[in-house]
């Protein structure tokens, strides 16, 4: 039998992309993210403690699922899903956003050509019912694909990637069609669910750094939080959802800065130990 030798082709390899998710109670929302990344070579899903029917739909789409303990700062588990994954090139996706087809094809072939390391996509935010473009989301452009080794992470809340020294990055264009679409906030409800786990590691970030509370220091967060988003950031732009918004990452600031008098306020006695004293010392004058 005689083997015909295949011509030489000029084709180009396209490079091993993974979609990398990290997900939580977000039966609601994930069935539409994988729909959206099924063009990649590998879907990895990492799943932190849900008690909902996320980890079963994600099991439709891959068998790549694993397991991760609950932490604070939800972002930082990020590292233990690129860890997991095996492409040259990594998608990062959060279980409420969706990749639009479009965009798919241009990291595709920024990948197939070489033309950088890290590329920064640009987000349509859909928070309290609709496209917010002001107030500090607009389209904030982030590094969700690059390739292997180009990013590194941390346990900083909003510095958790960081970029090697040597990486080639390029932005694309801040159209619609580049853009991942982003299902944030649903309403104020769900902002303030987020708001009282971030603001807690917010918190022991300021403690760690060695950060004393002061209340110069909380009005000046929250004042210059306002201005930035709601005059800088033409907030006012966006009426009522634009104040709110607002309003409502300025008192993330406040909170933080609670928190953090909290901790220094009950570093030695917890507040559990100081209630448990006053409660003893109602019993006692029951013995009396």
């Amino acid at each position: 039998m005689r083997f015909m030798q295949s011509k030489p082709t000029n084709k180009i390899k396209t490079p091993r992309i993974s979609a990398v998710i990290l997900a939580r109670n977000e039966e609601h929302n994930i069935r539409y993210c994988l729909e959206t990344v099924r063009w990649c070579d590998e879907i990895i899903v990492v799943d932190m403690e849900s008690g909902d029917q996320t980890v079963e739909i994600a099991r439709e789409y891959t068998d790549r699922i694993y397991s991760h303990p609950m932490v604070l700062a939800f972002d930082i588990g990020k590292k233990c899903a690129v860890e997991q994954a095996t492409g040259e090139w990594i998608l990062i996706v959060d279980a409420d956003e969706m990749v639009p087809k479009t965009l798919s094809t241009a990291l595709k072939a920024i990948a197939e050509k070489n033309e950088a390391d890290i590329v920064e996509i640009p987000f349509r935010h859909y928070i309290m019912g609709a496209c917010v473009r002001h107030s500090g989301w607009g389209y904030t452009p982030l590094p969700r694909f690059f390739r292997r080794g180009k990013i590194t992470f941390t346990e900083t809340i909003h510095g958790y990637m960081q970029r090697a020294a040597d990486a080639r990055v390029i932005g694309l264009a801040i159209k619609e069609e580049n853009c991942i679409a982003h299902f944030n906030y649903t309403d104020s409800a769900h902002f303030v669910e987020k708001l009282n786990r971030y603001t807690n590691v917010e918190a022991q970030h300021l403690f760690d750094k060695g950060v004393k509370f002061s209340f110069y220091l909380l009005f000046k967060a929250v004042l210059c939080e306002f201005y930035r988003r709601f005059f800088k950031g033409k907030g006012y732009k966006g009426g009522v959802r634009g104040f709110s918004l607002c309003l409502m990452m300025a008192f993330y600031q406040a909170l933080s800065y609670i928190k953090l008098w909290e901790k220094r306020e009950f570093l030695n006695e917890p507040v559990s130990a100081v209630y448990e004293r006053i409660r003893q010392a109602v019993l006692e004058g029951w013995r009396q």
